[in-house]
């Protein structure tokens, strides 16, 4: 075994010209396998394997010293520190994260000189009331990874996790006393990057949680989660499961579908909802009064491909976005017999969004009418369905924007967020009784930065003759054909859209120079069905195309040029970073690779079968085939110059363990024939949705590899 050189050896020859690194070595071991007939190579295998585990982790460890102490010596620092605390002051005392409960209205406001601060109102005009900041129980500070309100009880469930997302667990606070329950419940799974499943009775007699299996292994605990209720004031040791593997006789499962659970303020029935991985999604429902651990009579919902959290329910009937028409439809479905569903709403011309960009309902039901969230690029839209008539109307929103957050205030009357790239969030109430659209009368700050940036989307031809919308963002001053420092982000994966927002994290990218580029590729939702299945298995090679056509296309069009355009990618959009690095690296100045997953043939963690109907399931031949295709690792160009890279990892990561990334480093840092570094940084107390200490050194990184003269080494 070769020892690990010493740390660092920096010279700087020219702003432009970046200097050679002495890495720590990375010693090589045989490792030859054939799968399918592929003939496999890797001589850092070894690092995968738990017999190596402390040596991985202590070459990483090594790794990320190098790429910390480069990092803190460029220059620029304080630069991007004012910056972002300009572009977050300019946010103080505005509102996020609403949500309602009956009439009472629930927020986030940050406060100034007291951080921030869940808020509450009874109704729209009463006064507000301070609940909770800081979670700090018996002196250990947590933070707070998703939170349920109960329906009429002044009860909150909340997951809270430790140093990233260590500790994953669901305390129990009550709104009125403002104070948490002796309750603990843990450890539960994390279902997705939003966290735990969980859901209060219709009644808010006991909380619905999903959880795995006692054991610290990195797949078992991601996968075979069960429903479990559980009752206050109770030991959670005993609670029942009443969904899951082997639970149900009746229901068979596999062990990575993982199971959501839901219940809705106007409704008695709970859906249980299936991640498939490799089919389509499905879902269950059963009123809750018969709720009967294993007993429980579980109905099936037939005809129904289920859409993440795209639906409501009111009383007995689940209104929910489903396939069909390529934009997708609406659907009432009987929860009670489970039968066929009704069509609502099909053959849109626009895209019907199930979900907004933070994954919470598209579809909202009230008393009289469903409202249904619309998908345009830059530009989204309301509508509504009247339960008896099936009149489809839309709401007089005017302002091009994007929208999320809808809830139901009272009985009809809607509650969204309307903001854009360059506007800040406004919340606004629908009157369902006067057909009247204004802001909620509290929340009407929000901050316009539209004096100084400007958004637009460019629609950018792929090499097949498809047209791409990309999202762009600038200053107004600046003239976007001069060779602009360029930042590409894009995802591209199981029909997931981004609706662009205001993002105080590029403000110093974008004030710098710099052009903020959201690629939404296929792969992604933004454009219907169809758009999706071509940028994923057996299409995926369909994304990560894209990205690099979007890339050549802004170098020909002199936005930008290779030595100053990066691409940024994370979790399922890495793929498109490492492969489209390898598929062009003369096009780029860089790459941003966060909690990325650089091998899927070999590595078949948490998130293998979860992504397997987007990448290609391992277990079949032209699966395999498929998956090592975009296999980032195996295609790293031979004797040829590469761009910079920055591996972000975070140690916690719920879903991804951090050999990969450490093997990919390695790979990388022996494949360069260039002068740009290739560095590793896994950030201890990280996660899988990184860090303010992360974002601090990914753009330092950025604008060093792009040439600004404020950030270049010391």
């Amino acid at each position: 075994m070769k020892k690990i050189r010493g740390l660092l050896l920096l010279l700087l020859i020219t702003s432009y010209c970046f200097a050679q690194f002495n890495y720590p070595v990375a010693r090589t071991e045989s490792f030859d396998t054939t799968i399918y007939g592929k003939k496999i190579s890797d001589p850092y295998f070894w690092m995968s394997r738990k017999a190596n585990e402390k040596e991985m982790l202590d070459f990483s460890k090594a790794q990320s010293k190098i790429t910390q102490t480069l990092l803190d010596s460029i220059h620029g620092t304080e630069k991007l520190l004012v910056a972002w605390g300009e572009a977050f002051a300019n946010l103080q005392d505005e509102l996020w994260n609403m949500k309602t409960v009956g009439k009472k209205i629930y927020y986030n406001r940050d406060i100034p000189g007291e951080g921030t601060w869940l808020c509450r109102r009874n109704s729209l005009d009463t006064v507000e009331e301070k609940i909770l900041s800081k979670v700090i129980i018996n002196g250990q500070h947590y933070s707070i990874r998703k939170k349920v309100f109960a329906h009429k009880k002044p009860l909150l469930a909340l997951m809270l996790t430790q140093s990233g997302e260590a500790n994953p667990h669901i305390r129990i606070f009550d709104l009125d006393k403002k104070e948490f329950l002796v309750d603990s419940i843990g450890r539960v799974m994390f279902n997705d990057s939003r966290g735990v499943s969980m859901t209060w009775l219709p009644d808010d007699n006991g909380l619905l949680y999903t959880q795995a299996p006692p054991t610290t292994s990195g797949s078992e605990i991601y996968y075979n989660g069960k429903i479990k209720l559980y009752g206050i004031g109770t030991n959670p040791q005993k609670d029942e499961s009443i969904f899951g593997i082997n639970i149900n006789t009746a229901i068979t499962l596999k062990d990575y579908e993982t199971p959501y659970v839901y219940s809705f303020n106007n409704s008695p029935y709970i859906i249980a909802r299936i991640r498939a991985g490799d089919t389509d999604n499905y879902a269950f429902a059963v009123h809750y009064s018969k709720i009967n651990g294993k007993q429980t009579p579980w109905k099936k919902l037939k005809g129904y491909i289920n859409l993440g959290d795209g639906f409501d329910a009111n009383g007995k009937y689940l209104y929910a976005a489903t396939k069909g028409g390529n934009h997708y439809q609406v659907v009432k479905i009987n929860m009670a017999t489970g039968v066929v569903p009704k069509t609502l709403l099909s053959k849109t011309t626009d895209v019907i969004a199930a979900v907004d960009f933070n994954h919470n309902t598209g579809i909202v039901a009230g008393k009289d009418v469903v409202y249904v969230l619309i998908r345009r690029v830059g530009d989204m839209q309301i509508i509504k369905i009247d339960y008896k008539t099936k009149a489809v109307s839309f709401l007089p929103i005017k302002n091009k924007a994007a929208i999320a957050d809808l809830t139901l205030l009272g009985d009809n009357d809607l509650v969204f967020a309307s903001g854009s790239a360059i506007r800040s969030s406004q919340y606004l109430r629908y009157d369902y009784s006067n057909s009247d659209l204004s802001p909620i009368p509290f929340a009407e700050k929000n901050f316009d930065a539209s004096n100084e940036l400007t958004t637009e989307v460019v629609w950018i031809p792929s090499r097949d003759g498809k047209q791409i919308p990309v999202s762009i963002v600038y200053q107004k001053k600046l003239q976007l054909k001069n060779n602009n420092p360029l930042l590409i982000e894009a995802y591209g994966n199981s029909g997931a859209s981004n609706d662009l927002f205001y993002n105080p994290n590029i403000v110093p990218w974008l004030k710098l120079g710099g052009i903020y580029a959201y690629a939404h590729v296929r792969g992604g939702g933004e454009l219907g069905e169809d758009w999706m299945n071509d940028g994923q298995f057996p299409n995926k090679m369909n994304s990560i195309n894209d990205v690099v056509d979007v890339a050549e296309w802004f170098v020909n069009n002199k936005y930008t040029s290779s030595a100053k355009q990066l691409v940024m990618g994370g979790s399922a959009g890495s793929f498109l970073v490492g492969m489209s690095i390898n598929q062009r690296p003369e096009l780029f100045a860089g790459g941003l690779f966060l909690a990325g997953l650089p091998d899927i043939t070999t590595y078949q963690d948490g998130a293998f079968a979860r992504e397997s109907k987007s990448v290609g399931p391992v277990n079949t031949k032209v699966g395999f085939i498929h998956s090592y295709s975009i296999s980032s690792y195996y295609h790293i160009p031979e004797n040829k110059k590469l761009p910079a890279m920055l591996i972000v990892h975070g140690a916690t990561d719920y879903i991804l363990d951090q050999h990969p990334a450490v093997r990919y480093t390695a790979k990388l840092q022996q494949a360069q024939k260039g002068e740009r570094p290739i560095l590793l940084m896994v950030n201890a107390e990280g996660g899988h949705l990184g860090s303010d200490k992360e974002n601090l050194y990914i753009y330092k990184f950025a604008l060093w590899q792009t040439g600004h003269p404020d950030f270049q080494l010391k």
